[in-house]
């Protein structure tokens, strides 16, 4: 499911915010991205969100604030080593004046270098911030949550009614059904009488022949299935442990015996039920994709 949420905290005069976004996504993929100072501790916030949401792409956004100046890093001042920066560009002129090489050291290739920009200053041990950095992403998953839990009662409410309305169709199915197999038996019973002109019809041949076209044509079985697996999405849809993939499952078993049904009649009636059935139930499978 989508949703958002933000947490926020004032450490030693610094806005520590967490943000957390989900989109809807078949299995659970989560990125991070967090400041210097917390990067050793994102498999600590990775645990808080991954251990209360199952499905769903999300992203965790920490940043660092202070008077409105996001990206503020408690770890003191950013500045050059020039010591190490002279002695960087004193080695490569060296390598390049005697492998005789060609090219120039850009501002990329020397920005990359370690320990050229170092952080210098007093700062706190980047621990002293876990606790902190524990909470804020505490409170964004729980306003995720929440959003999440709400988007879900709206969900369910509207696949109860999409499935009440498949109950509906299949009760008229099963209504119908009867109806057409007596009809398609009493047309066969004539065209016989009509193919052999008036001669006795060979009862015990033909009696084979409609218990053969009977099972044929008979869809009780797969209707009241379509209705037992109706009872249990609506029972799923209850359940508080993440039912996403046994729905997407269940709905693979109301599929294959709507498909049958189809199969098995050519009555125009039913016809439109199964197809009115087969759409609904690709909208509803849309839908699942968004439950954990």
């Amino acid at each position: 499911m989508t949703g958002y949420g933000r947490g926020e905290a004032t450490v030693d005069g610094l806005r520590l915010a967490a943000e957390v976004r989900s989109v809807n996504h078949r299995f659970c993929e989560l990125s991070a991205r967090l400041p210097r100072a917390l990067a050793p501790y994102e498999a600590d916030a990775r645990k808080i969100i991954q251990d209360r949401t199952s499905r769903g792409k999300v992203t965790l956004v920490v940043t660092w604030g202070e008077n409105g100046d996001e990206g503020k890093e408690p770890l003191g001042t950013l500045s050059l080593d020039e010591k190490t920066a002279d002695r960087y560009m004193e080695l490569l002129q060296a390598v390049k004046k005697k492998y005789k090489l060609t090219g120039d050291v850009d501002l990329n290739t020397f920005a990359a270098l370690p320990s050229v920009f170092v952080w210098a200053g007093e700062g706190r041990d980047p621990e002293y911030y876990v606790e902190s950095l524990k909470k804020v992403v505490n409170q964004a998953t729980d306003d995720l949550i929440r959003m999440k839990e709400t988007e879900g009662a709206a969900l369910k409410k509207d696949l109860d009614a999409r499935v009440s309305g498949i109950r509906t169709r299949v009760a008229k199915i099963r209504e119908r059904a009867p109806l057409k197999v007596r009809e398609t038996v009493e047309k066969m019973h004539e065209r016989v009488r009509v193919l052999l002109e008036g001669k006795d019809l060979p009862e015990e041949r033909v009696a084979q022949e409609i218990a053969l076209l009977s099972d044929r044509l008979d869809s009780t079985e797969e209707c009241v299935r379509l209705e037992a697996h109706c009872d249990h999405f609506g029972k799923l849809l209850g359940e508080e442990s993440a039912p996403g993939r046994k729905l997407n499952f269940l709905l693979q078993e109301m599929n294959r015996e709507i498909n049958t049904i189809g199969s098995k009649s050519a009555d125009i009636s039913i016809v439109e039920q199964v197809v009115e059935v087969k759409e609904e139930l690709e909208r509803i499978r849309e839908q699942v994709q968004n439950i954990e």
